[in-house]
């Protein structure tokens, strides 16, 4: 219970991703696919139910649109891309049903990809050379899965990824990427958070990395401990690349941070720690709103 609409209000939030997450192990619904459906049906009834305050962002004409007219914007996510299971035609249906991102897995190897536990196991100790997690990179569906996205205007999201599943999506997306939910390995060497060389790939295809308010991924909870992660992001990467990840409802509750309305209070510690106005702004909001500006697939009739 870390986000609601009424503190997502007090908080100012203009946009929230919502995740439509499954953990295909241990799923009640006769398959992961059939609870990922589940789940977008239940946010797209409480969408409808909230239709005065909050809007999904399906095409980057609707930010514009939501934004003038006061409205919050719902970001619709799938996180375990493992849910398609062998049928890439899958992809249509949850672009039908509004999802706009996608990570290609979560914790357990799928049919496409290796995760950063790479093991299969969630909590399990990947192999580690320097700063690189040794795990298998994106099978050929896969590839395939990666190339239907961009096909299709899917967002591809590497958070979950092994690292050498990061490096084929660098390699076989035509677009701009992000890591949703990662922080900079080099601040914290926690095996969810990314490497200074992908901070650049991101960086340099204009893709984007949001900040985890996860304990574990920042090293400590506390405002500093952000915008430590942060100021590194931006040395490596630049501001334009960072964003808000906070990964909330899917982490154990931050005391400093334990719920969507206090998420403004990151500002302050950007802030303190160097980040002018214009840069806080970027970090707090503009930098997604114009990404999704730039990357949300244009509608039909457009």
């Amino acid at each position: 219970a870390h986000v609601d609409l009424n503190r997502m209000l007090s908080a100012r939030y203009a946009l929230g991703t919502f995740a439509a997450f499954v953990d295909a192990k241990k799923t009640s619904f006769p398959s992961p696919w059939d609870e990922c459906l589940s789940l977008l049906g239940r946010l797209h009834d409480e969408i409808n139910s909230n239709s005065d305050i909050i809007t999904p962002a399906l095409w980057s004409g609707d930010i514009e649109a939501a934004l003038s007219s006061g409205k919050m914007l719902a970001l619709l996510s799938a996180e375990e891309g493992g849910v398609i299971e062998h049928d890439i035609s899958r992809l249509d249906k949850l672009f039908s049903l509004g999802v706009r991102m996608m990570t290609i897995t979560w914790n357990y190897e799928n049919t496409l990809a290796c995760p950063a536990y790479c093991s299969g196991a969630v909590g399990a100790k990947p192999t580690v050379v320097g700063n690189t997690y040794i795990g298998g990179g994106l099978t050929e569906l896969g590839r395939l899965f990666v190339e239907k996205c961009d096909e299709l205007g899917i967002i591809i999201d590497v958070s979950h990824l092994s690292d050498a599943g990061f490096y084929d999506v660098a390699r076989f997306s035509r677009l701009p990427f992000v890591a949703s939910h990662s922080n900079a390995r080099e601040v914290t060497p926690y095996l969810r958070n990314i490497t200074d060389d992908m901070i650049k790939i991101i960086s340099s295809r204009g893709g984007l990395i949001g900040l985890n308010l996860a304990a574990d991924f920042l090293g400590s909870g506390d405002g500093e401990s952000i915008a430590r992660h942060a100021l590194h992001i931006a040395k490596i990467g630049g501001v334009d690349c960072i964003a808000l990840g906070g990964d909330l409802d899917g982490i154990p509750t931050n005391p400093y941070f334990p719920d969507c309305a206090a998420v403004p209070k990151i500002a302050d510690y950007l802030l303190a720690a160097g980040f002018t106005s214009s840069e806080v702004n970027r970090i707090m909001g503009d930098n997604v709103i114009r990404f999704l500006r730039e990357n949300l697939p244009k509608h039909p009739s457009v």
